[in-house]
């Protein structure tokens, strides 16, 4: 059965902006199929994280994260990612940051999309925002996720987290705020009677023809 429960601080590096890999910092995150990055850079990358990732809904934690992008095909300056989305039939949901932490209407509904799975989450580098964020989500569904175990792994991805003057410090209190809520729990699938059943009609004649073979 597939892990569920993600803690590999193992990343893509994209400084340069190859619209033909993965964004920058990209890797994948608790949950069911779900991911966390820098910007994305254009169309043909995102289209590429849809076709190899399944990616079906983009969290955008950052408006900073559209400055640098273009399209020669529609008329958008710094806000193409939505257009990108709506194109590919991906889900865009924009939850603006700065340096404080999402309301909490905010984090109920980003919490709900990280659930149904196949999500990527992202600011501009992958790294503050982004992590704040995904600390939050996975303190909310991994029960025995220690809140310093949180803050460590979140630092591993670089940021201002340890800069002169912790321009982090509301990001950071929120995270040590944000407790586990059985409600989002990410589980293991669920194994259906009939498989149980199934395992049991197959088993029987097994048994029975490995005793006639030890006779």
């Amino acid at each position: 059965m597939k892990n569920l429960l993600i803690t590999s601080t193992n990343y893509v590096s994209n400084p340069n902006k190859d619209e033909n890999i993965e964004p920058d910092r990209f890797t994948q995150i608790t949950g069911k199929n779900n991911y966390r990055s820098g910007r994305i850079v254009s169309e043909k990358q995102l289209a590429m994280l849809k076709e190899k990732y399944g990616i079906k809904h983009i969290i955008n934690l950052a408006k900073d994260s559209m400055v640098n992008q273009s399209d020669p095909t529609v008329p958008c300056h710094k806000d193409c990612e939505p257009i990108w989305s709506k194109r590919l039939g991906i889900e865009y949901h924009p939850f603006y940051m700065s340096d404080k932490p999402p309301s909490y209407e905010e984090w109920q509904q980003i919490k709900a999309i990280l659930q149904k799975g196949n999500t990527l989450v992202h600011c501009t580098w992958g790294v503050d925002r982004t992590g704040t964020i995904v600390a939050g989500w996975r303190l909310t569904v991994e029960p025995n996720l220690s809140h310093d175990d949180a803050l460590q792994y979140t630092y591993s991805f670089g940021g201002q987290w340890r800069m002169a003057g912790d321009p982090n410090r509301h990001l950071r209190d929120w995270i040590l705020e944000t407790e586990y809520d059985p409600q989002f729990k990410i589980a293991k699938k669920k194994i259906e009677w009939w498989v149980y059943a199934s395992i049991g009609i197959i088993s029987i004649p097994l048994m029975i023809l490995l005793i006639k073979r030890n006779k």
